[in-house]
């Protein structure tokens, strides 16, 4: 989970006075746009199956109020949305560098997928749970759903170190855009990408350059 940008001109179905739907289709296209189609959660490519989510939930008993605000809508896949409780208060990934403030990191030697945050407020440990339940299942057992989504992040956080040990016996022009075109903004699962290059001083020095996606300085 990284920070997403989201554009600030407010989709016009929104602003229609009595707004009845949140997820027109210019509301879809923007957000496709904006997300490079891709959840905000799990940030795998949504390809045809995305769903619009609201950030803070529009159930009557939570936040009704929010369910046509634009600040409140984003893209999710299916499965993130249908897991994702109601009474949750997430970080938000449009105000908040969350690859910063929540390590991502793939254990290999347990089979499991670490987060941890260092700031211990609610929106901050509620993300950090979430994630875990999406990639690790409830109680760290494994669904069918959270084991593809499991080992789709395995199997391309092992290329990745393929592209970074490679480039790391042979330092050459080549090699590098390889991994330059793994961090693109678009490719999935870059907050583990990024806490790989930041915990290794010598990837860091020759890729911070195109890990800053959408931070704001």
């Amino acid at each position: 989970m990284i920070r997403v940008y989201k554009s600030e001109v407010v989709p016009p179905s929104l602003q229609v006075e009595n707004c009845k739907k949140y997820d027109n289709q210019d509301v879809q296209d923007s957000l496709v746009k904006d997300q490079h189609q891709k959840c905000y959660l799990c940030e795998q490519n949504t390809n045809k199956s995305y769903q619009i989510e609201h950030l803070r939930a529009k159930a009557e008993n939570f936040n009704p109020e929010l369910k046509f605000v634009w600040t409140n809508l984003l893209l999710s896949c299916s499965y993130c949305n249908g897991r994702k409780p109601n009474s949750f208060k997430l970080l938000d990934p449009v105000t908040n560098n969350v690859e910063d403030i929540i390590t991502h990191r793939l254990d290999f030697s347990n089979n499991m997928v670490v987060f941890e945050t260092s700031r211990n407020g609610i929106q901050e440990n509620n993300t950090t749970k979430l994630l875990s339940k999406l990639f690790n299942g409830e109680v760290n057992l494994r669904d069918k759903k959270t084991q593809i989504l499991f080992e789709d992040l395995q199997r391309e956080i092992i290329f990745f170190l393929g592209l970074l040990n490679t480039y790391n016996l042979k330092k050459d022009h080549e090699n590098k855009l390889k991994v330059i075109d793994s961090l693109n903004i678009k490719k999935e699962f870059l907050a583990f990408k990024y806490w790989i290059i930041k915990n290794n001083k010598t990837f860091y020095n020759d890729f911070k350059e195109y890990i800053i996606w959408n931070k704001h300085f």
